[in-house]
């Protein structure tokens, strides 16, 4: 396995025109979380992130993922995909808090694990937030957890949170390398083996479970204005206003969900998939 972070960055050959095409500059995912459709990559950019020429390269068209360089087949470019564009991208992953069925909150996905042999999506890695890490500078016996979500569990994905079942995290640090391959068939060393092909032409096992924050923007931007509320009679807006003044009356306790700083606040809609 390997970490996405360490793939950004990292060159990219075709190695069919020995030619350099330039970085990975940011990770594309395929909507089902199963697998990765794809990566952009820059060329002459400047340190500031400005300047050079953009190109998309679909994950099918990867041969190997190798310490110094991610070789791919410029013959394959041709079968891109036209959603590749409108997929999520890593960036729209991470930052999710984690919480359990049973209430437990995980941390937040700082990271995704990858199987560097066909481009699987192998888990979530969770991590602590930036808070939650000064927390532990002035409290280093405060518990923390140490691991990876299962990709393949049963995720249910909203905006700000995932809920995950209680068995899908994989506690202890991930074990990363980048020695995938050698578990592979040995026909991988075949010229008419492509694992990254086949795993990206692979039936889903699943709906889609992410999208772009552009697309969720988007789609709240498009909603039709509320309706306007209906009258009340006198008797329902007594017992209203009864509800709220117990609802101000009664104090309410922080909630580590409720932080602000480096973690996202929990929507009325995110409270009902706890």
């Amino acid at each position: 396995m390997i970490k996405a972070s360490q793939l950004v960055g990292r060159a990219v050959i075709d190695m069919e025109a020995a030619e350099r095409l330039g970085r990975i500059r940011e990770i594309i995912v395929q909507r089902d979380g199963e697998r990765l459709a794809g990566f952009i990559v820059v060329h002459g950019e400047t340190l500031l992130g400005t300047g050079g020429t953009r190109r998309m390269v679909p994950a099918s068209a990867v041969h190997s993922i190798g310490p110094d360089a991610m070789t791919m087949r410029g013959s394959a470019m041709s079968e891109r995909l036209p959603e590749l564009d409108n997929l999520p991208r890593m960036s729209d992953i991470i930052g999710h808090k984690i919480i359990t069925r049973s209430g437990r909150l995980l941390g937040v996905i700082d990271d995704m694990l990858i199987n560097g042999a066909d481009g699987t999506i192998v888990g979530l890695v969770v991590g602590e937030g930036v808070r939650n890490k000064l927390e532990n500078i002035f409290n280093p016996q405060r518990s923390r957890v140490h691991g990876y979500v299962r990709a393949d569990a049963d995720l249910h994905v909203g905006k700000d949170l995932i809920v995950v079942p209680d068995d899908a995290l994989i506690e202890g640090e991930p074990a990363t390398h980048e020695s995938d391959r050698e578990a592979a068939p040995a026909k991988s060393d075949e010229a008419d083996a492509h694992p990254w092909e086949e795993r990206a032409a692979a039936e889903s096992k699943r709906s889609s479970i992410w999208t772009r924050r552009t697309d969720a923007q988007a789609q709240v931007r498009s909603e039709p204005p509320p309706a306007e509320p209906r009258l009340k009679s006198e008797t329902a807006r007594a017992v209203e206003n009864a509800r709220s003044s117990l609802a101000e009356d009664t104090p309410v306790g922080p909630s580590p969900l409720d932080r602000e700083d480096d973690e996202v606040t929990i929507t009325p809609g995110d409270k009902s998939r706890t």
